[in-house]
């Protein structure tokens, strides 16, 4: 895959200079809508570029999650503040984010299938080959990672779709505060969120995809109340701390269907076709019972 080709938009002529200071500490309720977005999307690219630096010769599954949780990071922004980026743009920042993410999580994805399957094998299951087959998917993931997350290039497009947002949001709402906007976009992301959950907990058996689908959504709201937290009245560590739990909860779902979804598209050549069937059982049982545990969190969530 040719990054270059992927780009939505141009590189630009020039580097950001980037500061990763914290995001929080420049912001109160009489900042403006403009200047904000600078304030919170800095360090984050900041960190994203560093993250991106350090794993061109580095195969952490650690830092690849990482560089995962900035580009998430960035999407929920690009999101908050599409209304005055304008959709279009929006979307295509966010798509590009979304695609680097994948990429970046390819390492992460098979070191927790790799651990699943370890724990397989402990349980009793005999599927020696499959392990030893993830460890080489595992590092060849590594090194598809490392080929199309190129620090240069990504620090080329970070720093045109952060200039361009800019450019926009100064001509747009320089002037206007931050705190009513934000209290806005942090109730949408909210409505969403219940929207989803009520979904999820009104059926009689549970759907994966609705359950991704309130994953997804209570990362949004999680990081918008982190990056808005000093301009929005009243304190949101409790809540914060409530979808922290239960997006671990969602996590540990996810982990066993991503891990069960993973090994049913991979090839391995190497290993008989009844070892790979027996991982899937394996992983199919895990699934259901921590389905209904993330069900349960979800319901308790919705109510």
């Amino acid at each position: 895959m040719n990054l270059d080709g992927d780009w939505p938009l141009p590189r630009p002529n020039t580097r950001i200079k980037f500061d990763r200071r914290a995001a929080g500490s420049t912001l109160s309720k009489t900042s403006s809508i403009a200047s904000t977005f600078s304030s919170l999307a800095t360090p984050v690219v900041a960190e994203a570029v560093q993250r991106a630096k350090e794993l061109s010769t580095k195969s952490d599954a650690e830092g690849f999650h990482q560089l995962r949780i900035a580009f998430r990071k960035l999407r929920a922004l690009y999101w908050a503040y599409s209304p005055f980026l304008g959709e279009e743009t929006a979307a295509n920042a966010t798509e590009e984010f979304k695609r680097l993410a994948a990429v970046a999580g390819g390492t992460r994805d098979w070191d927790i299938a790799g651990d699943l399957l370890k724990t397989a094998q402990e349980s009793g299951a005999s599927i020696e080959l499959l392990v030893a087959a993830a460890r080489e998917k595992r590092a060849q993931a590594v090194v598809d990672s490392q080929t199309m997350i190129k620090s240069d290039d990504v620090e080329a497009f970070l720093s045109d779709v952060l200039l361009r947002a800019q450019i926009t949001l100064q001509s747009r709402c320089s002037d206007l505060p931050i705190r009513a906007f934000a209290k806005k976009r942090v109730r949408l992301a909210q409505r969403m969120l219940q929207k989803r959950s009520r979904r999820a907990a009104g059926r009689e058996t549970a759907h994966e995809e609705d359950l991704h689908d309130v994953r997804k959504a209570g990362k949004k709201l999680r990081y918008l109340l982190e990056f808005f937290q000093p301009v929005l009245k009243g304190g949101h560590d409790r809540t914060i701390k409530e979808l922290t739990s239960v997006q671990n909860k969602l996590g540990q779902f996810n982990d066993i269907a991503a891990s069960e979804t993973l090994i049913r598209s991979a090839s391995f050549n190497e290993v008989p076709a009844e070892v790979v069937q027996e991982s899937l059982q394996w992983l199919e049982k895990q699934k259901c019972r921590r389905m209904r545990a993330a069900s349960r969190r979800v319901r308790t969530m919705s109510s």
